[in-house]
């Protein structure tokens, strides 16, 4: 380098010219740094003075911040008024608000009202309706592709419904057993429910065991339940096709939870027993009756919000036109519920677990509710959407849940210990 230099005297110059530059540029940013410094404490020292001066004060809002702000402002006025005329309302006639006016659509694409019409013409646009439910029921049975529609929808329904329930069921036995063994208390696990071999005051029965043991498969059955809706809703194009599986598992997993607690209220076992040596309660006590209560009306809630759920996970476009969408609802979820009611009370022969039939039973208040909702106006139009997903009747599903039914039932025919 320093031959270059001798070589070349204009190098040395260049060389000189870019050490100054750089250090200009680097003065310049210590000044710039040393200004910013200073504004920023006098900044500080400002907003400093001025919280002392007066502590309370409030904070000046950006322009996004007012608009925000603004917009709060509008919305709760809106919401007063909207209380205001509500209670005149109820203030003047409140059957009438609690029981509002219902109405009928016409032919000619408009409503009109119930309560407007004489008791005749409502007698007789009730016989108009009914007649037409029994022509569209008979087109369903007489037309072969609407027959194989709706047996395909039923018995994929049905073995879905069987394979949600027999997994959150045996998952929910498993996590009993697991926290059961960890507390080292014995379990004997046959095909209707678990069995405790202990003495009833044995001295491992802590009120830290039975909380813990006894809440551990409901907490995490809802939380499996969450899961489920979480695939429900997933993109993947493989997870999509078993939408009708997610909804059930979702079902299942809710009623595992609040169904639990409703049939341990009844029959005084299991998931009861946490909620009892938690508050220190006695049977039949205010909390267990409150909670009870509670599971009720949270399994029909839950039946509410997903009633649009049940028409998206619909099979076929076909039946979720208004002249078909009352059969499509008992064809895909109340007939599957109810023959899983009857194929899990046989399964449990010749024993008749209490607590196993009713955790049956108690989907039907999530399920029942979509036969009174499925037809409100907001999903009048849901099958022209395309959100609704096409299913396609799965043999293997339905082999896979009766190999599973039947190793479940021969498996646990004597029960197996877990010490």
């Amino acid at each position: 380098m320093w031959k270059i230099f001798k070589r070349d005297p204009y190098a040395k110059i260049d060389r000189r010219k870019q050490r100054a530059e750089k250090q200009h540029m680097r003065a310049r940013k210590k000044t710039w740094q040393r200004r910013q410094q200073a504004e920023d404490w006098q900044n500080f020292r400002k907003r400093l003075n001025k919280f002392l001066s007066d502590p309370f004060a409030k904070r000046k809002l950006t322009y996004e911040q007012h608009e925000i702000q603004l917009i709060k402002k509008l919305r709760k006025r809106d919401r007063k008024i909207a209380f205001q005329k509500w209670w005149a309302k109820f203030r003047k006639n409140p059957l009438r608000v609690i029981f509002p006016r219902k109405k009928q659509k016409t032919a000619d694409g408009g409503y009109l009202y119930v309560y407007h019409m004489t008791k005749r013409e409502r007698d007789a646009l009730a016989s108009k309706k009914r007649a037409e439910r029994q022509t569209n029921l008979k087109k369903i049975f007489t037309d072969p592709d609407l027959r194989i529609k709706f047996v395909s929808s039923f018995l994929l329904s049905t073995a879905y419904f069987l394979l949600a329930f027999s997994l959150t069921y045996i998952i929910y036995q498993g996590i009993t057993i697991l926290v059961a063994s960890s507390f080292k208390i014995p379990v004997i696990w046959y095909y209707y429910g678990l069995e405790f071999p202990l003495y009833k005051y044995s001295p491992l029965y802590t009120r830290t065991a039975l909380v813990t043991m006894f809440a551990a498969g409901p907490l995490f059955s809802i939380m499996l339940a969450f899961v489920f809706l979480k695939l429900y809703f997933a993109e993947n194009n493989v997870i999509q096709r078993f939408k009708l599986l997610w909804l059930w598992g979702f079902i299942c997993g809710i009623n595992m939870f609040f169904g639990a607690y409703i049939a341990g209220f009844i029959t005084h076992t299991e998931f009861i027993f946490a909620s009892e040596w938690l508050f220190m309660s006695n049977i039949f006590d205010f909390e267990q009756i409150l909670f009870t209560v509670i599971s009720f009306v949270m399994l029909l809630i839950v039946g509410r919000i997903i009633t649009p759920l049940f028409l998206m996970s619909s099979g076929t476009v076909t039946f979720l036109k208004p002249e078909f969408r009352l059969f499509f609802i008992i064809g895909q979820f109340v007939l599957p519920w109810f023959v899983g009611v009857v194929v899990f009370l046989l399964l449990a022969l010749p024993e008749f677990f209490a607590p196993l039939f009713i955790k049956t039973v108690t989907p039907g208040f999530i399920v029942v509710p979509s036969l009174f909702l499925y037809d409100l106006l907001q999903y009048r139009n849901i099958h022209k959407t395309g959100a609704t997903q096409h299913n396609y009747i799965r043999w293997s599903v339905i082999i896979l849940v009766i190999a599973l039914l039947f190793f479940y039932r021969v498996l646990l025919n004597f029960g197996l210990r877990f010490i």
